[in-house]
């Protein structure tokens, strides 16, 4: 029973974080009956629980650059949930714009980890974090939207590594502090403390 009640609960949370469009989600609790039925809350006062899973609250409005790979047990974690839940759109991005579809999963990773409803405090939205003016050039009209926002960000992307002779560095600084910044600078890694920081740590997450 203990075997089955994980492989369920896998599943019931990974569509309960669709469902709620991967919404915050602290503590899980379990319980499972002798009929088999099972129970999950985020609340364990008044039965005799089990804790399942812990996972930190996203605030949308402060994405920092910190690892949020928690593992929960069982051999995965909520990021590799996350990823599960948006793993076609993102080869389909990659393919359609023949980019590594390992430097998406770096993006949008360090952005938003892969909160879909992630917003900073600039203005930034959605799993890859593409800031209002970013979203209408390349054809967002909802970056809240998983499918339109991975899909513009990925042409976002496309450009960058075109425009600078497909250096992955550069085109991440460029995703970060805006192409002209980079051009500014020498074709060089703006020397911005944040910049640095986010190149550093997608650059950890894929070769580069």
């Amino acid at each position: 029973m203990k075997i089955s009640m994980k492989l369920l609960i896998k599943l019931i949370i990974l569509g309960w974080m669709a469902v709620n469009s991967l919404a915050a989600i602290a503590d899980v609790y379990g319980l499972s009956e002798d009929n088999g039925t099972i129970f999950l809350t985020d609340n364990n006062e008044g039965r005799n629980y089990e804790l399942l899973a812990t996972e930190p609250i996203i605030q949308e409005d402060s994405i920092k650059l910190e690892d949020k790979n928690n593992e929960i047990g069982w051999g995965f974690s909520f990021r590799q949930l996350r990823y599960a839940a948006f793993k076609d759109e993102i080869r389909h991005a990659a393919q359609e714009n023949q980019i590594d579809i390992n430097l998406i999963h770096a993006i949008i990773t360090v952005e938003s980890d892969y909160n879909p409803r992630a917003v900073s405090a600039k203005g930034a939205v959605g799993l890859m974090q593409l800031m209002p003016s970013t979203a209408r050039r390349f054809g967002v009209v909802n970056s809240f939207d998983p499918y339109q926002n991975i899909h513009g960000g990925a042409r976002y992307l496309a450009y960058l590594l075109k425009l600078f002779n497909n250096d992955k560095r550069l085109a991440v600084a460029a995703y970060n502090s805006g192409e002209q910044s980079v051009i500014k600078y020498g074709l060089k890694i703006p020397p911005f403390r944040e910049t640095t920081a986010y190149v550093s740590k997608v650059a950890s997450l894929i070769l580069m």
